[in-house]
C-alpha cells in the first residue's frame, strides 16, 4: 500500500501526463517508496516513465506542463524521475539514448540529475511499483559484481570526500553551538550516517536496504558507542526531535569516527 501523499501525487501526475501525451507506456516507482521507507517531508518520490518512442520537443513541453500543474497543487512534494525507452532500462546513462529527466522541479533534456545506476536498476527489478499503464517485462540483469563494484566506487569517492570535509572541520575546531550550525550538522549526520550504512550493508549482505533499515542494521552490527549517533540520524530522517548529544563537537567527532570505521571496514 502506497503512502497517501505518494499515491495522490503520482496519480495526479499520471493523469496530467495522460491528458497531454500518448507516448508514455508505463510509470514505475522505485527508491524509498518501493522499499517501504518513504517519509513525508524528507523522502523523494522516485519514478521511471517508460516511453514508447523518443520524445519530440512538443511532447517535452507537454510533459513539463504536466509537472508544473502538479507542482502547483503539491509544492512541498519532491518528485524525481526520468523518461526513457524500455530498451534503455538497465543500461549506464552513457550507453542510453538521449533521455529527459525531472529533477529539482525542472525538466532537463540532457539527463541532468539522473539517478540511474545499478542500485536503481536493482530496486526497480526486484521491488518496482507500477502506478500507471501496462506492465512491462524488464529483461536486463544486474549481477552482484556490478552492484558491489558501483557501491565500492561510490564509497571510495563521494563518501570519502564527505569524510575529508568533516575531518577538516573538526581539526580546525570550526564547530559552533548556534542554531544554524546545529541544523547543518543535523543534515550531515542524517545524510552521511544512513547513507554510508546503506553502502556498508550492501557490501556485507550483497543486497539493497532502505536508509532506516540501514540504521537499524548498524545498531545491530556496530559497537554500542555509535548507537546514539545512529538513533539520532534515524530521528532526524523521521523529522523527530529526539537528540542524544549536548556538545556539537562531540557529535561531529563521533560522526567522523563512525564514517572512518565504515570506510576502513568496507575496504578490508
Amino acid at each position: 500500500m502506497l503512502p497517501a501523499i505518494v499515491e495522490v501525487t503520482m496519480n495526479r501526475l499520471c493523469k496530467a501526463l495522460d491528458a497531454r501525451t500518448s507516448s508514455i507506456e508505463s510509470v514505475y516507482l522505485y527508491g524509498s517508496v518501493a522499499l517501504n521507507d518513504y517519509i513525508e517531508g524528507t523522502s523523494d518520490i522516485d519514478f521511471l516513465a517508460i516511453i514508447r518512442k523518443p520524445l519530440t520537443q512538443s511532447e517535452i513541453q507537454s510533459i513539463m506542463a504536466a509537472h508544473e500543474e502538479v507542482e502547483r497543487e503539491f509544492p512541498n512534494t519532491d518528485i524525481m524521475g526520468a523518461y526513457i525507452l524500455l530498451k534503455d532500462v538497465g543500461k549506464k546513462p552513457n550507453e542510453m539514448n538521449t533521455f529527459v529527466t525531472y529533477f529539482n522541479k525542472q525538466l532537463h533534456t540532457n539527463g541532468s540529475g539522473a539517478d540511474l545506476n545499478p542500485i536503481t536498476w536493482w530496486i526497480l527489478k526486484k521491488h518496482g511499483v507500477r502506478i500507471y499503464g501496462s506492465a512491462v517485462v524488464f529483461h536486463y540483469e544486474i549481477d552482484i559484481a556490478s552492484l558491489l563494484g558501483y557501491v565500492s566506487g561510490n564509497l571510495n569517492s563521494y563518501w570519502v570526500n564527505w569524510i575529508d570535509r568533516l575531518e577538516k572541520q573538526l581539526s580546525l575546531n570550526n564547530v559552533l553551538e548556534d542554531e544554524t550550525y546545529i541544523e547543518q550538522l543535523d543534515q550531515a549526520i542524517e545524510w552521511c550516517t544512513l547513507g554510508m550504512l546503506r553502502q556498508w550493508y550492501t557490501l556485507k549482505e550483497r543486497d539493497i536496504i532502505s536508509k532506516i533499515g540501514a540504521g537499524n542494521y548498524g545498531i545491530q552490527q556496530l559497537p554500542e558507542k555509535w548507537h546514539g549517533l545512529i538513533r539520532e540520524a534515524i530521528a532526524i530522517k523521521r523529522l523527530e526531535p529526539s537528540r542524544y548529544y549536548v556538545s556539537q563537537k562531540e557529535r561531529l567527532a563521533d560522526l567522523v569516527d563512525l564514517l572512518q570505521y565504515i570506510h576502513l571496514d568496507a575496504n578490508r
